[in-house]
């Protein structure tokens, strides 16, 4: 695809567009989504080319297993009937025969013929279940490939999807994991990140306040401020605006469970509410609570060391078990369909699909694909690539 995308024009702008990159359409009016399309649409096509035919080989395996069994099948049936023919005829032959040696030989004839087509069926049904092991070690290789080529594509370039993120300790490690929604369409990664254990004091020091009795003769309540710092943080979930984490100390004697939203957060302090209470609210540090559920949802990001994608289901159904992949490619393609329909409405090269790109320095740089490039790369693939081609509305004619 480096044939079908050029940098058109690059030049100064008198200011910087601010400190973010800034991507519009050729007409200098803002992408929807704001990516390198360009750059996002190559990666489709390239892994697009990559996965299909991986797919295509995991089809053809399960298929031609499927042949084998039922050819398998058809086997012992032709069998057990030749079996059962011929006991009828034997017991046909002896029917009324006194002679101990002949109903002896009768005996052994049917034994062995049950000896031979028990023998022959457990051969058959050996060779069909080492068939059956390579294939399936095959098809896991295979699978493995796909979600590897998919894994970078799906951590941000699938437009629309909503994430929702998971921190847990399990085997005492700290494990964790993404799941994207997007239509149809869920994906799972697994998250492994920069420590095995997070505390509180990770990402800041934090105090909490609780109720605490007090005094020698009184024992009266007082608040008491309970320094979080070295607590460590259990689980955290985080999903659209809201987010949970627990956070225990070591014994796990104490426990608080802190909750978000977009406009309050709530602190529970073993099972009573500490921000319903009006003293006990008071005594919190809104600031100093408000910055450390921001530095949560960050954590995601800062302290991910890598992500794998692991799971991908469409409709509910694993699509490596459904060989659905495609399926997944044609619904992603649709996305990408109407940004492209946007880029030529907003172009003026007709069969361009433009982009600008400036940068925080102010460098502004033209990028574009040729629609007919696309489309003939897409080719190559075969009907599906023809399919894609028509979902991302680059096919000509």
């Amino acid at each position: 695809m480096e044939s079908a995308y050029l940098n058109k024009n690059i030049f100064l702008c008198e200011k910087s567009g601010g400190c973010k990159i800034r991507y519009t359409f050729q007409n200098s009016t803002e992408l929807s989504v704001q990516r390198d399309f360009v750059q996002d649409m190559q990666d489709f096509i390239a892994i697009s080319k990559e996965v299909i035919p991986l797919e295509k080989s995991a089809i053809t395996i399960k298929n031609e297993n499927q042949e084998r069994r039922a050819v398998f099948e058809k086997m012992i049936q032709e069998i057990d009937l030749f079996e059962k023919e011929m006991r009828e005829c034997i017991e046909t032959l002896a029917a009324g025969v006194d002679s101990p040696e002949i109903l002896e030989v009768k005996e052994k004839t049917l034994e062995t013929s049950s000896s031979v087509a028990l023998a022959k069926k457990n051969e058959k049904l050996a060779e069909i279940d080492s068939e059956n092991k390579l294939d399936l070690m095959e098809i896991q290789q295979l699978d493995t490939r796909i979600l590897a080529a998919l894994s970078p594509f799906f951590e941000d370039s699938i437009y629309g999807a909503q994430n929702e993120y998971y921190a847990f300790i399990e085997d005492k490690t700290l494990n964790g994991k993404q799941v994207g929604f997007v239509d149809n369409l869920q994906y799972e990664f697994e998250l492994l990140f920069t420590q095995d254990t997070l505390k509180v004091k990770d990402l800041q020091n934090l105090t909490l306040p609780i109720w605490s009795k007090g005094g020698i003769l009184s024992r009266e309540e007082k608040v008491k401020k309970i320094d979080v710092s070295d607590f460590y943080i259990k689980n955290i979930k985080y999903e659209k605006n809201n987010l949970k984490t627990v956070l225990e100390d070591k014994d796990a004697e104490n426990k608080f469970t802190i909750s978000s939203d977009e406009k309050a957060f709530l602190i529970i302090y073993r099972d009573y509410e500490i921000t319903r209470d009006q003293e006990l609210a008071a005594a919190l540090n809104r600031e100093s609570v408000d910055s450390f559920i921001t530095k949560l949802k960050g954590f995601f990001t800062e302290f991910v060391g890598s992500k794998k994608l692991i799971n991908i289901t469409f409709d509910g159904k694993n699509v490596m078990e459904e060989n659905r992949v495609f399926e997944c490619l044609k619904l992603i393609a649709s996305i990408y369909g109407r940004l492209v329909t946007e880029c030529l409405e907003k172009g003026y090269t007709e069969g361009e699909i433009t982009i600008k790109i400036e940068e925080p320095g102010g460098t502004r740089t033209e990028k574009y694909l040729e629609k007919s490039e696309i489309s003939k790369d897409l080719s190559t693939i075969g009907r599906e690539g023809e399919d894609l081609a028509t979902l991302l509305r680059v096919k000509e004619g």
